[in-house]
């Protein structure tokens, strides 16, 4: 008898030391602030901004107002905000009260990583630095669509199983979404490059919002997605600009010059000469003579021992909000 009331006052122990374990986990979790999750990076935190509306944008059929108005949505802009948990699958984000009647998003894991840092995921979700080829390059494409020339372009990509990123004008979007939908349908990743394409940096806010908002909205409404990249028109960024569509801007370190040739032979030249490991190759699928540049310039780079990847793969890491990314090992603050 006196050996099962050992037994049974070990369990009950046990069961208390669970319970203030328990306590103790929720008050540490209780104390997380956005700062000690990203070590203190407004760039990551702008980064889980962005992928809360994409995750309220994939889970929820939204109308192209509230498509529209999803950079209004009031997130964290501090890193001691703590209105967040994590478990062992879902970064779980608690909303104020807002127009969609949304309480809170849970983000999976595995798009954090490399976002949230690995002290606070569980192992699998953990970032490591990912093998890359020796020889890597991203294919990026302006202006589209087009309603002849990109269904083109994307059966060369598709020939040579060539991924790439399309910054697609927002109403010529609107005016053919089935290009845009096959463009995501065969793989590759579409970016928000403005409504009409005016140089951003001459805008108000309200104006550069309205371009890049529109856009989402056509996006969104053509393919079910929203643009996780921004690509300003001929570059022209600040920081202003860059505060307020919130998320990374993609440049390029190699300009193919297509738009001022507009002659096959010499983009061809041009980019076969100007590219470098890590370059992100800025072209256009709306010139004839840019599109049948393309597959001289994906057979020559892959005999040369190149390798086409996504942005992400180039990075070798997420693409983080408030930086533009030129190239590999190359990217600066907006």
């Amino acid at each position: 008898m006196k050996k099962l009331t050992k037994i049974f006052v070990s369990a009950a122990g046990l069961l208390l030391m669970g319970f203030a374990l328990a306590g103790s986990n929720a008050n540490a979790a209780s104390r997380l602030t956005y700062g000690k999750i990203t070590n203190y990076n407004l760039h990551s935190l702008g980064t889980i901004r962005q992928l809360t509306r994409e995750q309220i944008a994939e889970t929820h059929n939204l109308s192209t107002k509230q498509v529209e108005n999803l950079m209004k949505l009031s997130l964290p802009t501090h890193l001691t905000a703590k209105n967040f948990a994590i478990d062992s699958q879902n970064f779980k984000m608690h909303l104020s009260k807002n127009s969609y009647g949304i309480k809170s998003v849970a983000i999976p894991l595995n798009k954090l990583t490399g976002v949230i840092s690995n002290h606070y995921l569980p192992k699998k979700f953990k970032y490591g630095k990912p093998k890359s080829p020796k020889k890597v390059v991203a294919l990026t494409f302006d202006d589209g669509p087009s309603p002849t020339l990109t269904p083109k372009l994307l059966k060369t990509l598709q020939k040579y199983h060539v991924h790439a990123t399309f910054f697609e004008v927002g109403s010529s979007v609107s005016r053919w979404p089935s290009v845009s939908r096959q463009v995501i349908k065969d793989g590759n990743v579409i970016g928000n490059h403005s409504w009409n394409h005016p140089q951003l940096t001459t805008l108000s806010n309200s104006g550069v919002e309205s371009q890049i908002s529109r856009t989402d909205a056509a996006i969104y409404k053509a393919t079910k997605t929203l643009p996780e990249y921004v690509r300003p028109p001929y570059g022209s960024i600040n920081s202003r600009v860059g505060k307020v569509y919130d998320r990374p801007s993609v440049m390029w370190s190699v300009d193919s010059r297509d738009w001022a040739y507009l002659n096959t032979q010499k983009t061809i030249n041009h980019v076969l000469d100007t590219t470098y490991n890590g370059s992100i190759i800025l072209m256009h699928d709306i010139h004839p003579t840019s599109v049948a540049a393309v597959p001289t310039i994906i057979k020559t780079l892959k005999k040369r021992g190149y390798t086409f990847v996504t942005l992400p793969e180039l990075i070798q890491k997420p693409l983080l909000c408030g930086y533009q990314y030129f190239g590999r090992n190359d990217f600066r603050n907006d």
